[in-house]
């Protein structure tokens, strides 16, 4: 019998996180996260399963006197997102969220997916065209959308705009 390695992802390390009043909202808190696994968080409303998981891409950043203690780890090659002189543009890059409610940008549904390959600096039409194409298959949106590209991301039902955070 083959035993199946798991491969950790990401992992948190003894994290705590406090808000700019001192409030500690985690204490403590240390989970793997596995590659090509599901991970669930469970707890009731307030407990901090979304402060916890908005510490993986550093969102606390966005809002002064946030501070962080511990670490979190990415794989394989052990980055620790919440060091000092890590730019957390950059971890966004590598981590991201779609939230229950998902935000698409007020623009195009093809503009929504394009957004962040222009940010990174494709130029070629052509290869954010396939990009766009390849996201939006991935997140089994592609049949849905490609014959209205151009349309506004908001007229896509609640389901579709979700998974067109997904391909974003």
């Amino acid at each position: 019998m083959t035993q199946n390695k798991l491969n950790i992802k990401a992992e948190a390390k003894n994290l705590n996180f406090f808000y700019a009043d001192g409030t500690k909202a985690l204490k403590n808190v240390s989970l793997p996260v596995y590659e090509n696994k599901i991970t669930a968080l469970i707890g009731p409303s307030g407990c901090g399963k979304s402060t916890f998981l908005r510490c993986f891409n550093r969102m606390h950043d966005l809002y002064p006197g946030n501070r962080y203690e511990g670490q979190i780890l990415l794989h394989p090659d052990n980055t620790n997102v919440l060091a000092k002189g890590v730019d957390p543009i950059e971890v966004r890059m590598r981590i991201s969220m779609v939230f229950q409610k998902p935000n698409p940008f007020p623009k195009s549904i093809y503009e929504n997916v394009a957004y962040g390959l222009r940010v990174r600096g494709e130029k070629s039409k052509a290869a954010v065209d396939d990009k766009v194409e390849e996201a939006l298959k991935g997140a089994s949106l592609w049949n849905e959308v490609k014959n209205r590209l151009q349309d506004l991301a908001f007229n896509l039902s609640g389901g579709q705009q979700q998974r067109l955070c997904i391909a974003r």
